[in-house]
């Protein structure tokens, strides 16, 4: 029964492993995945003042910028309407010339789009690869701009240059002219695919309500935060800063679910691996206790100790290779299941499922490694007068 027990025990430890291996990897890629922007140095947090027009509230926020601007250590100032990193995105259809363009089987004309401030991608630290970035001097007044991203000129303006196009949403409420392709970058979330984007400037959009601000600092990002919140309460006492925090963690929330199922899968892995140890060892030192006299007997009769030690260590090892034999094909069902769980990495990735397997039968020779040398060194005399 304790072999039985010892087997199934190892034969969980496999399961546990592999899938811990499987989410462990999982969150290691996430966390190395290039955003396509310069993330560190990074400050965010929003704003929602009480705006009645827009002229209050395009003069409201001009002001934010420029006081935001000038604080010392502040490298550049943007403000935008959906937080980058929170999963939030305005998504609808949008023409292009005045017509909805005609896309490739299978291809969606979904474009995800945000208004935001000058200097937007200068602030983030997204390349622009065609014309340039909104700046201070694109008001109410001047012609209405907008930005799209590599995606949406492969998909929606393929061989031709995107500059001078006319887009804007299917409701035709108003239009704005590509003045800009910036590289395709992380939006909503760590592990979200390329989708085609629009941006727009918010003093040309007759929307102006909650905004977040987004700030380059240099040195230590929050630091610059009370600083930050003086000049808010100086333009309205009442205003607060809303979930002031630095993009990279504003990001890394988009993969807490990761990190959760990773750390719970780490310690399962870490538990399973301290039953098996303790099992196995309790098991060995068991039935080396009970066969002093028989292991006396065979090295009486001129069993070297090398062979004793053997023998007790490949007891140990069919037991691991059974248990190993188990746990491979549940430990192939669970990657199957953790699929959709799983990002960069396959369900059967070998290296999760040999890093399993040497790990059970690392653990299994240590834990049978006393017991093996106290049976070697029985000496034959006292093991036989004890019987």
């Amino acid at each position: 029964m304790g072999r039985i027990i010892v087997v199934l025990q190892m034969t969980l430890c496999v399961v546990l492993l592999v899938a811990a291996g499987l989410l462990i990897r999982t969150l290691r890629n996430l966390e190395n995945t290039p955003l396509g922007f310069k993330v560190d140095g990074l400050v965010v947090f929003g704003v929602e003042p009480q705006i009645k027009s827009l002229p209050q509230g395009r003069a409201l926020y001009r002001d934010l910028i420029g006081r935001l601007r000038g604080l010392p250590g502040v490298e550049s100032v943007t403000i935008m309407e959906e937080r980058i990193g929170s999963w939030w995105s305005n998504n609808s259809d949008m023409m292009v010339d005045g017509k909805l363009p005609t896309v490739a089987n299978g291809s969606s004309r979904t474009v995800r789009s945000n208004v935001v401030g000058p200097g937007f991608f200068t602030t983030l630290g997204v390349p622009v690869l065609m014309g340039r970035d909104f700046t201070d001097s694109d008001t109410e007044n001047s012609p209405h701009v907008g930005i799209i991203n590599e995606e949406f000129a492969r998909r929606f303006l393929p061989n031709q240059s995107p500059l001078g196009h006319i887009i804007g949403p299917e409701n035709g409420m108003y239009q704005m002219t590509i003045i800009g392709v910036v590289k395709n970058h992380k939006y909503r979330s760590i592990n979200e695919a390329p989708i085609p984007m629009a941006w727009y400037m918010y003093a040309q959009i007759p929307i102006v309500g909650k905004m977040d601000v987004e700030m380059r600092v240099h040195g230590e990002p929050l630091a610059i935060l009370p600083a930050a919140r003086k000049a808010v309460q100086q333009i309205d006492p009442n205003l607060a800063l809303i979930r002031p925090m630095t993009q990279r963690a504003q990001y890394d929330l988009t993969i807490s679910n990761q990190m959760l199922f990773a750390r719970l899968a780490g310690f399962f892995g870490l538990l399973a691996v301290t039953l098996v140890a303790t099992g196995l060892y309790g098991t060995l030192a068991y039935r080396v206790n009970t066969r002093t006299a028989e292991i006396g007997i065979r090295m009486a009769m001129g069993a070297r100790r090398g062979q004793v030690l053997w023998m007790i260590l490949s007891d140990s090892l069919l037991l691991t290779a059974i248990g190993v034999a188990m746990g491979i094909p549940l430990a192939v069902l669970v990657g199957r299941a953790l699929t959709s769980s799983l990002y960069g990495v396959k369900p059967l990735d070998a290296a999760s499922y040999l890093l399993a397997v040497m790990g059970v039968a690392g653990v299994a020779l240590a834990a049978s490694a006393l017991p093996a040398r106290r049976a070697a060194s029985v000496e034959p005399l006292i093991a036989l007068r004890t019987e």
